[in-house]
Parts: structure tokens; sequence; C-alpha cells
């Protein structure tokens, strides 16, 4: 029996985590992480993007979390299946549709990341004839997850900021376990940003808004994946770059030459979902609340809801071009959501012709709110621009 005083072996967590489903796990121990204090002074003073958690300190700080934390294991869960990468690289035809980031394909990770540390955790209680004290953290604390795994000796952070796994690439999930336990042969690896990236820049000069500021440094508010993600209307920059992205966006990984060696992943439950890494924009138009939560309420792009969904479908409507999507556009100049009705004005504007500028005009003169009216305002005017260029034929 191992009591808290004791130390039980990392060859035994490694034994214990493959047995849970966990390929692939690092060890580190509880203390703060000092060094990361000038990096997120450095990066709120950019801004934060909404989505993080905690002050500075609680960020640095494991014991915060949990009281008498010890050690921090690490696991890494690869959902780059074979179907997955097969689904990157064929786009539909005659469809229109909108593309998926490759992470959101299969079942929620957070789930499964989750049952799987916490079967991890039940095996090393049985090994250790105690119970442990945990922390469970998987996008959902304030710590730095690839730092913690950076540390903890499972990979090194890239150019484009993201964990990369030594066998899997950035094709990764991080899942960590605070705990009271104490593990020998605990990693403690120095930050390293970009080492192993040598004088590669494509992930830099690949980011379509131009968000990797320098070696390791986001404007993560510039992030597609972000943008894709925020709540309220899309910035104007923004739009057009988003193309076909309808949740995340991939380009910083499939840019990166260290991905192309990297071991796929065989986990069953990230495997592509019929039309999910594709879906259909003028069926997701169509969906109500309970059809959003039976068709997407199982995935890791369900937890902003419908609506956003809805929004960036919009956009993405409006970056295709096609007339004869007006009429699945047109209800939505009436939502409810301010957002919405902006985003329905903008596609109506890209798509142009007469019916969109009657849809628009009429929209005008029922539209209250004054930065909607605008988004209005300015759809027509690209629609006139448009038929004043093609000598006074339709947009």
């Amino acid at each position: 029996m191992t009591d808290r005083t004791h130390a039980i072996a990392y060859e035994t967590i490694v034994q214990l985590a493959e047995e849970a489903g966990l390929p692939e796990i690092g060890v580190t121990d509880a203390s703060a992480f000092a060094e990361l204090v000038p990096v997120l002074q450095a990066y709120e003073a950019r801004g934060r993007t909404g989505f993080e958690s905690g002050t500075i300190e609680e960020r640095v700080s494991p014991h915060l979390l949990l009281d008498g934390a010890r050690s921090i294991i690490v696991a890494t869960l690869p959902y780059l299946t074979p179907e997955s990468r097969s689904a990157m690289r064929q786009h539909p035809v005659g469809r229109t549709y909108g593309s998926v980031s490759v992470y959101a394909y299969g079942v929620d990770y957070h789930t499964v990341l989750h049952e799987r540390l916490d079967a991890l955790r039940k095996r090393i209680e049985e090994t250790t004839g105690r119970r442990l004290r945990v922390k469970f953290a998987i996008d959902t604390s304030p710590l730095v997850d690839r730092r913690v795994a950076e540390r903890a000796g499972i990979g090194w952070i890239g150019k484009n900021g993201l964990l990369y796994s030594r066998r899997y690439g950035s094709y990764v999930f991080i899942g960590s376990m605070i705990t009271d336990l104490e593990i020998s042969g605990a990693a403690s690896k120095p930050m390293d940003v970009g080492a192993h990236c040598d004088s590669c820049q494509r992930c830099i000069l690949a980011c379509p808004t131009g968000a990797i500021l320098a070696p390791g440094v986001i404007d993560a508010t510039r992030c597609l994946s972000y943008v894709t993600q925020m709540k309220g209307m899309i910035p104007l920059e923004f739009r057009k770059l988003m193309g076909r992205r309808i949740w995340g966006c991939d380009v910083c990984q499939t840019s990166c030459p260290e991905n192309r060696r990297a071991e796929l992943s065989m986990v069953d439950l990230f495997r592509p979902e019929d039309e999910l890494a594709y879906p259909e924009l003028i069926g997701i138009l169509a969906l109500s609340g309970r059809q959003f939560e039976r068709t997407y309420g199982h995935t890791a792009l369900a937890w902003r809801g419908l609506r956003t969904l809805q929004r960036n479908a919009l956009i993405i409507l409006g970056n295709i071009g096609k007339a004869e999507s007006l009429p699945h556009i047109a209800p939505f100049l009436g939502h409810a959501r301010p957002e919405l009705r902006a985003s329905a004005a903008w596609a109506c504007g890209e798509i142009g012709g007469n019916e969109a500028r009657t849809l628009l005009r009429n929209s005008l003169e029922t539209e209250q709110e004054q930065w909607v009216r605008d988004e209005m305002e300015r759809g027509l005017m690209r629609c006139e621009e448009r038929r004043d260029r093609q000598n006074g034929s339709d947009c």
C-alpha cells in the first residue's frame, strides 16, 4: 500500500494509462509555472479573447486549484484518424457546404478525455490502495495546458503556439490531472517555444489573418478558430477570410511539415461522422434547437449553440455567392437575434441581384437597430456598385 508520503513510479503510471486508453502520458511536479508570468502579462496587454479563465496567479499556480497538489499527470489523445485525414483532402462536390476543423469531427474530446483520465485515477487508486485527491483540467481550468504538457516531457510548443507531441504532431487533445500523489521520475522541461521549428516560417506565412505575430506569439482575437466561435457579429475584416470555415481553422497545422510525419490516431470516437466534416449550410439554417442538439450535441462544436453556427453559415453563403440560397437567407433578415439579421444582410449584399436588393430594401423599412441598418445599407451599396460596374445589369 502507498500512502501520501510515498511515491509511485512514473513507469507504473505509463502502464496504467495505456490500460485506460491513454497512449501518451507525461508527469511533472505541481510547482508554479513562474516562467509564464511575463508571457501572460504580455498576452493580457494585447487583450484577452474571453475564452480564458482565472487571474495570472491562478494560471501559473496548480496548488490554487488543488490544495496539497504534488504532481500533474498529463495525457494527450490523438485525433487525426486515417478517415479524418482523407476527409480533409476530399471536399464534397455539388453541395453548398461549410468546413469544420478536424478536431470537431467526432465525439466531444472533453467527454472522452475526462472518462479516460477518470479511468486512470481509478486504476491508480487500486494500485496504491488509497483515494486520490484530484482536479481534472481539459480546457476547463486556468492552467496553460500546452506548457503543462511541455514541462511534463510530452513534446514541444511550435511557432503556431500549439503543442507538438513527439508521436502525433499537433493533432492532439491535452488533459491533465492534478493530484496529491507524489510520482517519482517526473519531468521538468524548460520552455523552448519554436526550438524544433528551426528556420521554418510556413505556419506564420500561411495564417489567413496574420494571427501569428512571432514564434509562439498569437493574437488570438485574429485567429479564425476564435473568430468562428466568438459572440456577436463577425468583424468585417474576417468575413471573406473565413472562406467556407463554419467552425475552426486548421491552416497552421496542415501547412506544417512536422505534421506530415505524425502518427495517426486509432481512436474510433474521433472518426468523422456522416456530413460532420462538411455540413450542408442550407440544412444548418433550417435546424431547430432540438434538431441541432440531436445532430451536434455530442460534438465539440455544440458549446456555442445553434445561433453561432447559423451566423457562420450565413457569412459563408455570402462568400459562396449563389443566388439560389437567397430564399433560405431571407427569413433571417427578420430574426430576433440582431447578429443573424446583420449576417443575412451581409450575405445578401455579397450575393447581389434584384432579389437581394428587394430583400434588403424591405428589411430596412422595419429594422430598428442602427448597426444592423448600417449592414443593410452597406449591402445595398455593394449591389449598386456592382450593377454600375456591369453597366446597369444585375449585381
